[in-house]
């Protein structure tokens, strides 16, 4: 059976998977996997800006190590 991702176009025009979201802190992390490149992997965090929800870069390094840390334990990885 094929499960079905979202896909989605970041702003350097490559197409990401959603694998992953998670909310911690008031905060939702989206994580990302390249279409066509598996090893290309990211995480974006998820804001309301007025009527629509849109994704940002994480903050700092320290922010991406924490959201990393919630992937790895909510995946047992």
């Amino acid at each position: 059976m094929n499960k079905e991702y979202d896909v989605i176009e970041l702003e350097n025009g490559n197409e990401y998977v959603v694998i992953d979201e998670i909310t911690k802190n008031n905060n939702t992390y989206v994580y990302l996997v390249n279409e066509k490149e598996a090893t290309d992997f990211c995480i974006r965090k998820l804001i309301d800006e007025g009527t629509e929800k849109v994704l940002i870069g994480l903050d700092n390094e320290e922010e991406f190590r924490q959201a990393l840390l919630y992937f790895t334990n909510k995946n047992n990885i």
